[in-house]
C-alpha cells in the first residue's frame, strides 16, 4: 500500500469548505435583503412621529437620517425574492 495521498482527496475538503462558504454566504445576503426589504416596507409608518417631531425625531436632522435609512433599505432590499431562473417557462 501507498502512503502518498492522490491530489483528489486532499482538494475534496478545501471543495466542499469553499461551497459551504458560498451557501452560507448566500444565505446571509437572502437574509440582509429580506431584513431591508420588510424594513423599507415598515418603515414609512416612522414618517408620521418624524412629521410632527415627537418620538426623538426634534430635529430636522433625525428625520433625514430616517429618511437616509429608508432609501438604503430599498436599495439593499430591491433583489429580495428576485426568481435566480432565468430560462423562459414553456406552458402549451
Amino acid at each position: 500500500m501507498s502512503s502518498q495521498t492522490s491530489p483528489s482527496s486532499i482538494r475534496a475538503p478545501i471543495q466542499i469548505g469553499s461551497s459551504l462558504s458560498t451557501a452560507c454566504w448566500n444565505k446571509a445576503v437572502a437574509g440582509v435583503r429580506a431584513a431591508a426589504f420588510w424594513a423599507a416596507v415598515v418603515l414609512p409608518l416612522a414618517y408620521i412621529p418624524a412629521a410632527y417631531g415627537v418620538m426623538g425625531f426634534e430635529s430636522a436632522w433625525s428625520a433625514l437620517a430616517l429618511i437616509a435609512v429608508h432609501m438604503a433599505c430599498v436599495v439593499i432590499g430591491h433583489e429580495h425574492n428576485t426568481p435566480t431562473d432565468t430560462t423562459p417557462s414553456t406552458n402549451a
